[in-house]
Parts: structure tokens; sequence; C-alpha cells
């Protein structure tokens, strides 16, 4: 069965499978995969459907529309595809089997391998992470956090799913020829499993759906298509789809950066972030005050960091816990009381500059592994293991920071979950504090999978994980007020971007398995904006002995994406070049990394404020230059990035610029082509134009570690 337009080829078998998919002179099927694959659950036992198998098979033609019928014994699955400018499918099903319909994979594709490491030009692209960009699936597979794997319990905080880690609803495959779009366009944002993985000489890219219904639910309807759309270019294009339908179906309670009138005046300014624990140096060392204690000892540095940038400081506070470090969900009072911290907030603000402090997520700790810190009596005395996220035999554990302490991961659907963050956040933000990162871990804000039979929801992962969490962050947020923002490790997923105004990026993650690349931004940043994050694992991915320019291609490309950049300084004040190091005998170029925070911050805070802050992203005049080498960790393997980075941004009142950033030790010539544009001001940091540039291909100089930027005309 065959249906073609002007656009698109794509035949199935009597199965049901598509066998091929052809557009723009590419055949995007390399391998056969069944239409659907379902998981029924009860407790433990489980039950796997495959669209093949079913014990009859109905499909019927109407026009550009084909229905599928699928039975099984007491199951009955149906599908409906259409296809005309795109391909968009959903699907309803009855079920009479007593168990739950945990997850449905569904219109999964094999695609040819033929990334660039194959000698091909394919890749693939997937906001995880705020933007990452596959050239190598051996890469991807090779470490294990991003590694591909099912969903399970316990929860980990690199999963792939949305919304949490994967914080947008798509995936796109492509090479120079073509490229491959797919979507879901669910307006509640539900539970699913982004993903894709090794198939013998294919990749499969793969969505698993959550129904998440209660298991006297018999009929069920999915409520959004899966799309299937065909773009010619790179990631860029298939990000404008995605923008597209995001645009039309906002969040609710979600505005522009430049229409909330909710947000704090500072955030618009672009503070520079600057983060450092007060106990210890490195994440597993014991309490106990280091010599940024008490917390005006930092301030003589912070001083410093200010003059050398022209910056206001988000001094963002790691290790500030009087309890013990990483050991949610009790944090408070700080380490030297409330009233100490409170002074610091105070002396911050006389300089005009902001406080925040991370936090650690929706775990109970037993114990910690750093000090004698120890709620065990508690636990036990109150019967706090009925809350927690259990799997599906009753068993409980959990699988985060366990290094750090013993915890379990509480379930969000819980009234005590909530309110003792609730009531947490409300004691920390009555001392002052402008920021709170308070969902470290919950990647994206994301809550983890529970399967226990006792809770209000249904015994399997699904919406009302999402929706649990909007009542809990909406809760907070009227606990914070509107002067406290609030974030998580990773940004926020879309679903939860209306209340976690400011998030620690972790892009640089990315790293392990491919490139970083501001897809997020591309999509999101018209609506918020984020920090560079504290960079943990960084020495893991970037060799600095080999690799030193790596240290500002993390900060060129934060400032790039419009996000606030981040230093992290150890106890001496110093310029580290993440957290979680102990060595400090080798440390970032401090007078490179202070130069290009200064011109940098220069043009955000003000000739590019209308871009980088309030405008949103486009794709960029095309730019050629040198490449450097960016070498792994005792490996021989590296990745490629221009010496130059370039965005390009349009503001609310239709201008649009591009910026440069060179974060190099030497100056960079590049090439730009401006043959489709009517030519541009090359612009100062002053808003002097300093060079007239015509349409056609020019060349410009951009000097080492700074930044530079052109107007369109």
């Amino acid at each position: 069965m065959i249906f073609k337009n002007e656009k698109y080829a794509i035949e199935f078998d009597p199965k049901g499978a598509a066998i091929s998919l052809e557009s723009g002179n590419k055949q995007f099927i390399k391998q056969r995969v069944p239409l659907f694959t379902l998981q029924l659950r009860m407790g433990e036992k489980v039950k796997k459907l495959i669209s093949d198998n079913a014990q009859k098979i109905h499909l019927e033609q109407n026009d550009d529309i084909l229905k599928l019928k699928y039975e099984f014994e007491n199951l009955c699955f149906y599908v409906t595809i259409s296809f005309n400018s795109r391909i968009e499918a959903t699907f309803s099903f009855e079920n009479r089997t007593g168990f739950y319909v945990e997850w449905v994979d569904f219109c999964s594709l094999a695609v040819p391998n033929d990334l660039v490491s194959t000698g091909g030009s394919g890749r693939i692209a997937i906001d995880t992470n705020e933007g990452l960009l596959i050239e190598d699936i051996k890469l991807k597979e090779n470490f294990y956090p991003y590694k591909y794997r099912p969903l399970d319990y316990p929860s980990e905080g690199l999963y792939a799913m949305f919304p949490a880690v994967v914080q947008s609803q798509f995936l796109s495959y492509y090479d120079d020829t073509a490229g491959i779009y797919i979507a879901a366009e669910d307006s509640k944002r539900s539970v699913k499993g982004i993903d894709f993985g090794p198939m013998d000489d294919a990749i499969k890219l793969q969505f698993r759906l959550y129904p998440g219904v209660s298991l006297n639910c018999q009929h069920f309807e999915l409520s959004y298509n899966l799309v299937i759309d065909f773009f010619s270019g790179d990631w860029y294009s298939a990000a404008e789809l995605y923008r597209k339908w995001f645009e039309n179906n906002l969040p609710e309670n979600l505005l522009p950066i430049e229409d909330n009138k909710s947000l704090p005046e500072w955030y618009s300014d672009s503070p520079l972030v600057v983060t450092y624990p007060v106990q210890g140096i490195h994440d597993m060392d014991p309490s106990g005050p280091n010599r940024l204690f008490p917390y005006n000892n930092a301030l003589p540095y912070l001083d410093k960091i200010s003059a050398a940038t022209g910056s206001r400081i988000l001094t963002v506070l790691m290790h500030w816990e009087g309890t013990a470090p990483w050991a949610p969900p009790y944090v408070w009072p700080p380490i030297g009381g409330a009233d100490m911290l409170a002074d610091f907030g105070r002396q911050l603000h006389d300089k005009n500059h902001i406080l925040g402090v991370y936090c650690s997520g929706i775990s109970y700790t037993i114990s910690s592994n750093i000090n004698d810190y120890n709620m065990e009596k508690e636990y036990l005395d109150e019967n706090l293991s009925q809350y927690m996220c259990a799997s599906p035999t009753g068993e409980i554990i959990s699988k985060t920071c366990q290094a750090q302490r013993k915890s379990y991961d509480m379930c969000i659907s819980q009234d005590f979950t909530k309110n003792v963050l609730l009531n947490e956040t409300r004691k920390m933000a009555a001392s002052g504090l402008d920021y709170i990162q308070i969902l470290d871990q919950n990647h994206g804000g994301t809550p983890y999978f529970c399967f226990s039979d006792k809770h209000s929801h249904p015994a399997v992962p699904g919406g009302w994980m999402v929706e649990h969490m909007t009542d809990f962050l909406k809760k907070l947020k009227a606990v914070v007020g509107d002067k406290v923002l609030l974030g998580c490790e990773s940004a926020a997923a879309e679903s939860y971007i209306p209340y976690m105004n400011l998030s620690d990026n972790r892009f640089n993650l990315n790293g392990y398995a491919g490139k970083f690349i501001p897809l997020y931004a591309y999509i999101y940043h018209k609506y918020l904006q984020n920090f560079s994050g504290n960079s943990v694992c960084s020495l893991d991915i970037f060799d600095i002995e080999r690799s030193p320019d790596s240290y500002l291609l993390r900060a060129a490309h934060s400032f790039l994406a419009g996000d606030f950049m981040t230093l992290v300084i150890n106890q001496d004040g110093e310029i580290a070049w993440a957290w979680g190091e102990r060595d400090f005998s080798k440390l970032p170029d401090s007078e490179a990394t202070l130069s290009f925070i200064k011109s940098a911050t220069a043009y955000k805070r003000g000739v590019g404020k209308k871009y980088l802050t309030f405008g949103h992203m486009i794709k960029p005049c095309k730019v050629t230059c040198d490449t450097v080498k960016m070498y792994k960790t005792n490996a021989e393997r590296f990745t490629e990035y221009p010496t130059v980075l370039t965005t390009a941004w349009q503001a609310s009142d239709g201008t649009q610029a591009q910026f440069f950033a060179n974060y190099c030790q030497t100056p960079q010539n590049i090439t730009i082509d401006l043959s489709k544009t009517n030519g541009a001001d090359l612009i100062d940091e002053k808003g002097n134009v300093i060079d007239s540039l015509v349409s056609t291909v020019c060349e410009l100089e951009i000097s080492a570690n700074s930044v530079g930027m052109i107007v369109f005309k």
C-alpha cells in the first residue's frame, strides 16, 4: 500500500509496517520496524504485544487516510494515519486484559547509519541538555548515561525522558540530501521516552508513549498526533518546525521575557554567575568551612571579578546547607545560621549583586556519607517509606547521588513530598535569597517513576507525573513570590518553563556523546534565560592539557545562546575549570577569561540586549573559519569546533543581528556570506558603526577572546 505526493512517498506492508519512505531523493527506511509495540503491566508481571503478532489485522484505505485495527486477546488497538503535506498518526485502544497499558512504542523508524563518522553526512539532533548533535552513534553508546536503554525504575537523571533531560518533543535526522522530523504534538506535554540507538546497520528513532491511565480505563484515545515531516537544511530547520508548533501551543502562564513584568529587574541585566562551595573543595569532601566561610570572605574576590568584567554578580552557593551537602529535603538552617546568610545577602545587594543557592531535589536523605547527618529515626518512626517512589514489586531503591548520601526518591503525587519542600523553600525565601536552584538532580524539573499501587496515581508512569509536578511548581511560585526565581539541573523541560525561569544548564555533558548546539535557546529563549552551570564533569570530557581553549569554548557557547555565563572559583578566589576538581595546580587563563567575559557582557548588557536578552534566535548567515580539535580526556578521540562560534537573533522590532565569539588566544579570520541580505553594519560594544559590509561574501577579523556583532540593513 503506497501513499504518494510531491513531498514524500511511503509504502506499508500488509501488517502495517512502513517498508519505504522517500523524500528529497533520500530513502529514510533502512530496516523494517513493527508499527507499534505495547507493554502490559500488573505489578511485576509484564506482557508485550507487537503489531506483527496480532491475531487479526484489518487495513482500510480512504483517500489519504489509512485506518488499521489490530486484535489481540482482550485488547484491540486502532491506528489512524493521514497523509497530507506531512504524516500524522494517532491511536486508541480497548483494553479488557486486566493489565495496565504501561507504554506504547509508536511509529518508530530505522534510518540509515550513514552518520559523519561512517563517511556519510548524516546527523541526528535532539533537545537533550539544551541541544545535542550526534555524528557518531558509537560515541553516544559508549557513554552509559546517554546510551540507549529503556526507561525503568529506579529513575536516573539522564534517562532519555520528556519532560526531563529531553526538553522538547522531537527528533530529527538529516544529511546533505534531506531531513526527517518526528514530533509529538502533545499540548498536555505528558511523559515520553524519546531516544535513538543502533540497530544492525541502522539507527532506530523511537517515541515511547506512556498513557498513564487507571486500571479500569477500558477505552483510551491518544489526544494528539505523532507527526512526520520533511525538510532540507540542518538542525535549525528541524527546530523551526517545532518552534512553530510550540508558539501556537504555549504552556499556561508563559510570557516572553520582554512582557513578563513579574521577573526581577536583575534578570534582564545579564549578571555573571559565580559559584563555589563554602565547605570543602570537592563534592565528596567532609563538611567543614573552607576559606570562603564566613560568607563575606568571598566579597573581595567577587568585587575583583565584577570590576574586571563589568558585570553584576549572581553568587550561587554550594555546600551551604547546615544539615549536609546534597542531602535533601531538609537543608535549613544554613551553615553559620540564617542571620549570617541574610547579612551576606544584604552586603551583596548593597553592591548591586544577587544571591542564590544550589539545592538537591526531590529525595529523602536517610544519612549522609559526608558527615554524621542522619534521619533514619524519623524515617522509620513516621513511616515515611509510604511516600517514596516504589518499584512494581514495592521495593524502594534510588540511584540518585548515592555516593553523597543514602536516600530514596519521593513520589511527587504525595502531599508529604510537596509540603516538606514547600516548608524548606519558605524558609529560604524568607532569608532574602534571589534565586533557588530547587531541583538539582531532577534534570529538566522531572519527578521520578513510581509504580506504587498504594498511592493515588495509576501504578504506572504517565501524565499524572506532569500534573503533580506542575501543581507543586505553582505552589512553590506562590511561596517565593516574584522576587525569587526558581530553577533545576539542566534547563527546564517545556512543561515547566513557566515556573523555573533560571536553570543550571548542563550542555557541557553533551561533549561525552557528540557536540552541544544551542537548540533549546533557538526554541525557548524568547521566554527564559539560563546559566551555564557549574560545569561538573568537564574535566572528564575535555583534555585541558591539549585543549586549553575548551574553557572559553563553553563560555562562548553560553553567551551566544543568550544565557548567563558562569565562573567556578576555588577557596582562594581563583577561576577553576569546573566544579568537582581537587587539583588547582593548572588553572584556566584568568586574564583571557575575564577579558572575554568583559567583551561579551558589554554587548549583552548594551547594544546587543534587545537581541540576546529579549529576542529570538534565527538561522545565522554561513560563517567559514578554521577549526580547533577538542580532545577527549585520556583518549585520542577529538571533536572539531569552529574557532569562532556564531548565532543570529531577531528583536521584537524586527531588526536582526549576528554575533561572533572568538574563544581562542589569537585573532581569527572569518568569512561570512551576506549575499542573501542587504548587507550589514559591523558594530562595536558601544554601538558605533566601525564598518559597513555589502551583500557579498565578506572577511572579518575577530580579536582574541572577544565578541563581534553585525546588524543587518
